[in-house]
């Protein structure tokens, strides 16, 4: 290894290092349990941010990808912390057909719908799909045999399942779960789904799910696609305006949302549930809500669910978690930093004020 990779692996245990440590005392004396449905390729980046804080059960139905995803983690700091299950979840447990896509992405339990103005024979990406016969559970069933009492989060990524795999939680766990991400397509707006995937819910029925358990919209973040020929998705860029696939002067169809909900902070302190007030926290920080998190402490305080000795170690474990695997000195308020990011704007060569782009999608989406 080069002396530079040397530097930066350095840099990067010293950054997980003082994370782990702003974690660990924001949650007290207690754990996380993070679900990922559909892991296929493994974690996304932003969820690295709780590896050796949160317990994280990856699930995935394809064999192959789930021995992949073994074999990734195997081995890794923390590895006891990552628990792969070679099965999907669904409402009811039993067997299903998994329509595996050409890029394992897109596989998905519920059949692509030939009539889709989405789907086209030439489609590389889904296209050529096979079926697959896979065991499934429910979710609630699988919980209980390895004793645990409730999740934290839960993030979905299964091509049109989100809702019904959802909807195999108990009232109880439902009532706890503190973090969902699913998504959601939303081509055809908020009440209609246009996805390929025939069956899949529409954004409106997930935010009713999320709604009467207790969760409100935190974030979401648009992808788009462009249109297609002979299932070509460059064709109009490169042959009719001679631009590459993601010029920004060529604007892309809204296609999908990742949507996140969180519990309503209120009655977690209303119910007085310190415990669930951390565990939020954390979950929020993943996604770079510190902010959210900070203003969650100070309105804790106020109701006297912390003390002001709680409150003020709480806030700097934020602050402290944020300077040490987040921030840059570029993103300091300083009057150097101000007027360089001026400039660069001026030069058109930042996208400082895209702040999405420090989430999970890149450009041109979010």
């Amino acid at each position: 290894m080069s002396i530079l990779g040397k530097a930066k692996r350095y840099l990067r245990a010293k950054r997980n290092a003082g994370r782990l440590r702003s974690q660990r005392e924001i949650l007290g004396n207690q754990g996380m349990i993070g679900l990922d449905v559909g892991a296929a390729e493994g974690l996304q980046p932003y969820w690295n941010e709780y590896v050796g804080a949160v317990e994280l059960y990856l699930f995935e139905p394809h064999l192959e990808n789930a021995t992949r995803l073994k074999e990734m983690h195997a081995g890794t700091p923390h590895a006891d912390m990552f628990h792969v299950l070679s099965f999907g979840l669904a409402k009811r447990t039993g067997e299903r057909t998994l329509n595996v896509s050409n890029v394992p992405t897109g596989s998905s339990l519920y059949p692509i719908d030939p009539e889709s103005e989405f789907v086209d024979p030439g489609n590389a990406y889904f296209f050529p799909m096979r079926e697959v016969t896979v065991p499934v559970r429910n979710i609630s069933e699988v919980l209980d045999e390895m004793s645990l009492p409730r999740v934290d989060m839960i993030k979905l990524d299964v091509q049109g399942a989100e809702l019904e795999i959802l909807s195999g939680l108990d009232d109880a766990r439902k009532r706890e779960v503190l973090l969902i991400e699913a998504e959601v397509n939303i081509s055809g707006g908020i009440n209609r789904n246009l996805s390929p995937y025939k069956g899949a819910p529409s954004w409106s029925a997930i935010d009713a799910f999320c709604a009467d358990a207790g969760m409100r919209l935190l974030n979401f973040n648009t992808a788009r696609t462009y249109r297609s020929k002979n299932g070509d998705g460059d064709y109009y860029q490169r042959e009719m305006f001679d631009v590459y696939t993601n010029s920004p002067g060529i604007s892309a169809h809204v296609w999908e949302a990742d949507v996140v909900y969180v519990r309503d902070y209120r009655a977690l302190i209303k119910n007085r549930d310190a415990a669930g007030l951390r565990r939020l926290m954390v979950a929020l920080g993943g996604y770079r809500f510190f902010s959210e998190g900070g203003f969650i402490v100070d309105e804790a305080e106020k109701a006297v669910v912390f003390t002001r000795s709680e409150a003020d170690t709480l806030r700097n474990n934020l602050a402290q978690w944020h300077r040490t695997s987040v921030r840059r000195p570029w993103h300091g308020r300083g009057r150097g930093w101000a007027m360089a990011r001026k400039l660069m704007r001026r030069m058109r060569c930042s996208q400082l004020l895209r702040w999405q782009q420090y989430l999970w999608h890149e450009y041109p989406n979010g």
